[in-house]
Parts: C-alpha cells; sequence; structure tokens
C-alpha cells in the first residue's frame, strides 16, 4: 500500500520574477531552485492525461461557475457534463479505488479515471481540486476523495468518499494485524517479515528520493531538508521541526512570487460539520475517564495527521509517537507492522491500525484508522470555502514551501533509524537494493513486496 507523496502545487504557474534561481510560483516548481513545474506528477510521464498533477488541460470545472467559464446548467468546450450521483454511487466508486490501487503513482491516475469518467469533475476541477488538498495535512487521495464527495453531495458525500476508499485497507491490514500478532513465533512468519522488511527499506529510500527531487532542489531547500534529518536524528520531534520550516518559510523565500488561484466556490455545512466534531468530543471525553489507553491513541494519531503532508508524510510522526514518545512497541516492530501495509492497497496512512491493534486490539485498530484522518478532514472542510484566497496568500504559500522541504529529511532520518535497528546482511542488502530498483524502474509494487516475502520465507 505504497502512499502518495504530496504531487506539486498545481493550480498556479511560476512567475517570471523569480529568477532562474529561485522556486516556482508554487514553491516547488520552476527554475533549479524549485524544480521543474511537473516534475514527475506532470506532462513527463505521458502527458497532461496521465500525469499526476501537473497536467496542461484546461477544461472547466464541471458544473462550477469561475471567470470565463460555463455558467451552471451550460457546458464549455471538451467539459463533461455533471452527471447524477447519489451518497450510495459515490461510496461504491471510491470503495473500488480503495480496493484495487496499489501504489501511490498508481493510484492517482486510477482515481482520476473513476471521477472524470462519471463526469464528476471536469480535468481542471480535478487539478484544482488536488492542489487544494496537497497544500494541506493529511493523505492527498483520502482529501480527494472527500472533496470530491463535498462537491457532489455536500459532506454526506464528502464522508461516503472518504470512508468508502478508506474502508477496504482498513479491514485488510486489522485482519493482517490480528494474523500477525497470532503467528508471532513462527519460523515461516520471522523469515516472510525479514524479507518485507528490506523491502520497505527499499521502499523508504525511494520515498527519500521522490521527496528530494520534488522539494529540495537548490540550496534553501536543501538545507531546510539536511537540518530536518539532523534535528529528529538529535531528538526534536518532528512537530517541532515542521513548525518551525512553517515559520521560517516566509522569510528564506520570501523572494519568490506567486499567481493568484482562483477556484470556484464550495459550500460546506457548518451545522454538520459542527455535529462531527461534537461527536469527536464526546469520544474524547469518555476515554478520558473510561478508557485512558485509547484516549492516549486518538490523540497521538490525530497529532500525526496534522504534520502528515501525503502518505510517507506520517512515517516520521508515527514513528515519533509510537517508538520513542510512548515507547508502545521497538523499532522492528513498527517497522513489520510498516511492511504489512505496504501489503493492502489503499492509503499507506491506515498502517496505524496496525499500530492500533498492537495496543488494543480490534477496538485499538479501528481507533487509530478513524484518528489517523480525522484532523485533516475537518482542516478541509474548514479550507475549502476560502481555499482560493487562502492558496494565493504569498505568507502561507512560502510557509508551505519550507514545510514540504522538511519532509524528505524528516523520512530519511527515520530510515536511518530503523536501519539501525536491522541485522543486515549481504543477501538483504541484495534483497533491498534490488527492491529499490524494481520501484524506480515502475514495477508494481505488489509484485515487489510478494517477492520480498517469496524470497524472505526462501532465503531468509
Amino acid at each position: 500500500m505504497m502512499e502518495e507523496s504530496p504531487a506539486h502545487f498545481s493550480a498556479t504557474r511560476p512567475s517570471q520574477a523569480d529568477g532562474p534561481n529561485s522556486g516556482g510560483a508554487d514553491g516547488q516548481g520552476g527554475g533549479r531552485e524549485g524544480g521543474r513545474d511537473n516534475g514527475r506528477d506532470g506532462g513527463q510521464n505521458g502527458g497532461p492525461d496521465k500525469g499526476l498533477a501537473g497536467g496542461q488541460t484546461a477544461p472547466p470545472f464541471s458544473g462550477r461557475t469561475m471567470a470565463g467559464q460555463a455558467k451552471p446548467g451550460e457546458t464549455g468546450p471538451g467539459e463533461a457534463p455533471q452527471a447524477p450521483s447519489g451518497v450510495l454511487d459515490i461510496f461504491r466508486c471510491f470503495f473500488r479505488v480503495g480496493m484495487t490501487a496499489y501504489g501511490g503513482p498508481a493510484m492517482m491516475p486510477l482515481m482520476r479515471e473513476h471521477i472524470l469518467s462519471r463526469g464528476w469533475l471536469t480535468p481542471e476541477g480535478f487539478r484544482l481540486g488536488l492542489s487544494v488538498c496537497q497544500a494541506i495535512p493529511g493523505g492527498t487521495l483520502m482529501q480527494l476523495s472527500a472533496y470530491t464527495g463535498l462537491s457532489l453531495r455536500g459532506l454526506p458525500g464528502a464522508l461516503a468518499g472518504f470512508i468508502g476508499f478508506a474502508l477496504p485497507a482498513t479491514l485488510l491490514i486489522t485482519a493482517l494485524s490480528a494474523i500477525y500478532h497470532a503467528s508471532q513465533g513462527l519460523s515461516v512468519t520471522a523469515s516472510a517479515m525479514q524479507g518485507l522488511s528490506v523491502v520497505v527499506m527499499g521502499i523508504i529510500a525511494l520515498a527519500v528520493y521522490d521527496f528530494w527531487e520534488k522539494y529540495a532542489r537548490g540550496p534553501r531547500r536543501i538545507g531546510l531538508t539536511l537540518a530536518a534529518c539532523g534535528l529528529f536524528l538529535y531528538g526534536l520531534g518532528p512537530a517541532w521541526i515542521i513548525l518551525g520550516a512553517a515559520c521560517a518559510g516566509p522569510l528564506v523565500f520570501r523572494d519568490i512570487l506567486g499567481a493568484e488561484v482562483r477556484l470556484p466556490t464550495t459550500k460546506v455545512p457548518l451545522r454538520g460539520v459542527l455535529a462531527l466534531a461534537a461527536l469527536g468530543l464526546v469520544w474524547l471525553a469518555v476515554t478520558f475517564s473510561a478508557a485512558p489507553l485509547l484516549f492516549k491513541l486518538s490523540l497521538s494519531m490525530a497529532k500525526s495527521d496534522l504534520i502528515a503532508f501525503g502518505g510517507y508524510g506520517v512515517f516520521p510522526a508515527l514513528y515519533h509517537e509510537t517508538v520513542e514518545l510512548h515507547r508502545w512497541m521497538n523499532a522492528a516492530t513498527f517497522l513489520d507492522g510498516m511492511a504489512l501495509a505496504q501489503v493492502t492497497p489503499g492509503p499507506f496512512m491506515l498502517g496505524a491500525c496496525f499500530v492500533g491493534y498492537h495496543i488494543a486490539g480490534l477496538l485499538g485498530a479501528l481507533t487509530a484508522g478513524v484518528w489517523i484522518f480525522t484532523p485533516s478532514f475537518f482542516i478541509l472542510m474548514l479550507t475549502v470555502p476560502s481555499a482560493g484566497p487562502l492558496l494565493s496568500w504569498q505568507p502561507f504559500r512560502r510557509a508551505l514551501m519550507g514545510v514540504l522541504s522538511t519532509l524528505g529529511g524528516l523520512i530519511l532520518a527515520v530510515g536511518i533509524q530503523l536501519g539501525r535497528s536491522m541485522a543486515w546482511t549481504p543477501l538483504k542488502t541484495a534483497i533491498c537494493l534490488a527492491a529499490t530498483f524494481a520501484l524506480w524502474r515502475k514495477v508494481d509494487p505488489i509484485w515487489v513486496v510478494l517477492c520480498g516475502v517469496g524470497v524472505g520465507i526462501w532465503l531468509l
């Protein structure tokens, strides 16, 4: 379940005023400092329809009004008509995507195809929605499923998309966690997990490379990336590192300007959002007195979600919370859990269910699975109505540039710490390098993972 890393912020274009050595308008694209505008996500991989975020398609947002675009009830050039859909249709669509999509780069085009083929969003609407989801914490595709549902059927649609996409992986990772804990001590299980863990180290290495390519181009971004890695290894928590980067961003990138972002108006039912927030507070109040461990688990997962940008962005936060801060498990067990998360489709962040099961069984897994996405869901609901002005505000964008520049360093630091916990042999090193190369060559992650399991059982 190799989750997507945050793709390039794609709702704007680089400003010519940035100069050749500065970043693009979004903080990730343009010039030598910011890298290419499309990078691996856009037109380089098969044109605009196959890119993850940076495509050049421009049909208007489906069924929405924007300057110079079609009014409701009309269709512009190349616009897909708004298709009738109910809450159940939205749930079924995203449940299917969550059940069949493996690997971040593979999940994005599949979700895009399902959304566009139903006429729920136009290509431009999809791109703009993706830009909003990339700019806030949480799993990008989880947020995008909620954003699509919200644009179609309000809060019920957002919940249907959110739950539908996460449910298959939640059930699978919980089942695998139960099997793992029931079969600990068996030699075949130990061998399989050794092979799988080595593959995960390869996945982490590729994730570091991916984040470095996107967000660590140029001396300023490289400096923030290396500083984040060093501070995490020194013992500073990832929340403080990310907060510091957000505060430093407006100063470090003060010469970078971005174009205005114009998004359609999407209403969010405030009463429904407040009712959900009240439900969450009731849960915290009840568990605070009746189940303190579930209360701590809920807050821990919520904190991890708040500082995660994209699937692998949660990795350092989750490691810090479970291994270093609360000491709920050791590094080797944590690595086993993240390895199991690669076997299932859907969001990588649901590896949190393994943590929850390890701590408090089935109820713990469900608690972790809910709270690892809860804060970012509310942030999305609160952000959407004012997303255009927020994404056009230069201090916010520069702060986001600072945050994104730290992610590769944080993942690298966790990879170093997990690597130290493993007993490396020449065979394990060879498997790790082979897995990294295969993933770099775009081999389907599920086959790489299964091969790692097979080789582990056979040789380790």
